[in-house]
């Protein structure tokens, strides 16, 4: 399994020094440079010998994926626009995964049901997986905890999405800061295996990097992966300094051996 880390291009020194395996931008910044930025960010990555392989914050805030009368064509017709964009961007990078989480726009609206939800977000699977899919790519929705999203709190719940939305290229993520926060049972992972595909870690207690300390927590999330041989690719998704990364990168090395 390869390690990486959710930050920006700016500390790909520091990853190349430390032995990280790719990095894990933001999809909706990917998609926000303009042309010139994007050609000047893709020569400053070509610097180093890591690939930008996985993104996270799919979405940019206040877009639109719902329909309150159920015509949803006109939403899914931006977001194939937007996913085109950011996955041929991405692909460029060396792309192979993008994690949607994105709560405040797959949130349930407090017009619609959460059934009328479901249809509608696993619609919206459907075309992201297509998109990734012609860019060689896929993605995975991001279960998140109950304070942060009204929608989509557990690995399962993330699987029947995507199954729902008929396309094999829609999986689901693994993150184990959510999963703690929401008492989503580690040992219902292997029922999702066959969508899960990605992870994000952080310390439970308080989002932030793990230690050696923690290195037991650690091994029983390893463990669980175990069971689990589509997930590729775990991300560091927490607040960390400089310093402190040196030592989490070696109590990570315990899931390269999955």
């Amino acid at each position: 399994m390869k390690i990486g880390v959710c930050t920006s291009l700016e500390k790909l020194p520091l990853l190349c020094e430390l032995g990280f395996d790719y990095i894990e931008p933001a999809f909706n910044w990917l998609t926000a440079l303009d042309e010139a930025a994007f050609l000047e960010k893709s020569a400053y990555l070509e610097r180093f010998d890591i690939a930008a392989e996985a993104y996270n914050c799919f979405f940019p805030g206040g877009f639109t994926i719902y329909a309150l009368d159920g015509k949803q064509d006109e939403q899914l017709k931006a977001v194939e626009e937007y996913a085109r964009l950011g996955f041929a961007r991405a692909k460029a990078w060396g792309g192979k995964m993008a994690v949607i989480g994105s709560g405040w726009v797959r949130k349930i609206p407090d017009e619609m049901t959460k059934e009328a939800v479901d249809r509608q977000f696993a619609r919206v699977l459907a075309v992201c997986g297509e998109v990734a899919d012609q860019y060689g790519m896929r993605v995975a929705v991001e279960p998140l905890s109950f304070n942060e999203c009204n929608y989509i709190h557990t690995v399962a719940e993330g699987a029947k999405l995507a199954r729902l939305s008929g396309h094999p290229a829609a999986g689901v993520n693994v993150d184990f800061y959510h999963l703690t926060k929401n008492n989503d049972p580690l040992a219902s992972l292997p029922d999702s295996a066959d969508r899960l595909w990605h992870a994000h870690l952080a310390r439970p207690a308080d989002r932030k990097a793990p230690a050696m300390v923690d290195e037991a927590l650690l091994r029983t999330w390893a463990d669980a992966l175990k069971a689990c041989p589509g997930v590729e690719r775990i991300s560091l998704e927490c607040g960390w300094s400089d310093a402190e990364l040196t030592e989490t990168r070696k109590v990570l090395e315990l899931f390269h051996s999955i």
